[in-house]
């Protein structure tokens, strides 16, 4: 035996972890990057799922938005109905495709505004011709913007896990789909409905917030029940 010397521990006496951030909150965090996933599923081991996942990270913890790739029906627009005066109505939705589009968009525009710009003028085209180039491009145009700080808005869903707001997508007049709720930029905030439903979940029985999740987005965890057609 050689005795006891703390050089063998230098360095690996604090752990590095970061716990996941809590929701129903609004973050100041700095954009830790995009990465490509392959993940294995666990009740069928030949099934692998493609995925996306962005990261965001403060001193607090750290958050992972994944992004699932998209079905075939995803690409198709969906409908809801509203009830005014006794009378019902159907009015058309943004697909899942489109939605998920807009939250690339969203994060590019607040880590990397001059990009976002040039996207919204038409001097610049960002896209795939399928979802494994649709991957690669974007972590290659968001490598740029590592390290920029920006603030992130996170909702607490039924289990308890944060994610970013589900249903923040609508359709103009024209019939062009935009982000009518932002959640990842410095000009954020919790609208009305969130508000109560932040406070009914702090003051009463645990709330259903299962329209929290976001689109095309699961945790891991989760990942057998995983189910687009559901968000």
């Amino acid at each position: 035996m050689n005795g006891f010397n703390f050089n063998i521990t230098a360095g690996a006496s604090q752990s590095t972890f970061k716990p996941q951030l809590p929701g129903n909150e609004i973050y100041e965090v700095t954009f830790d990057g995009a990465s490509i996933e392959d993940i294995q599923g666990k009740k069928d081991p030949s099934q692998v799922y493609k995925v996306l996942k962005l990261r965001f990270s403060n001193e607090k913890g750290q958050f992972e938005h994944t992004i699932f790739e998209p079905r075939p029906e995803d690409f198709e627009r969906g409908e809801n109905k509203t009830t005014r005066n006794g009378e019902v109505s159907t009015f058309p939705t943004p697909s899942n495709v489109e939605s998920m589009m807009l939250l690339l968009k969203h994060v590019i525009d607040a880590v990397l505004p001059l990009l976002g710009k040039k996207i919204d003028e038409g001097e610049l085209t960002l896209g795939g011709k399928n979802w494994e180039q649709l991957r690669t491009n974007v972590v290659t145009v968001l490598e740029k913007g590592k390290g920029v700080t920006t603030k992130i808005k996170l909702l607490s869903d039924n289990k308890g896990n944060a994610r970013f707001p589900g249903f923040f997508t609508g359709l103009n007049q024209e019939g062009k789909a935009y982000i009518r709720n932002n959640f990842v930029g410095n000009t954020i905030g919790f609208t009305s409905y969130e508000k109560t439903r932040i406070d009914n979940a702090a003051n009463a029985k645990p709330t259903d917030m299962s329209e929290s999740l976001g689109v095309l987005s699961t945790n891991t965890e989760d990942i057998e029940d995983f189910d687009v057609s559901g968000l």
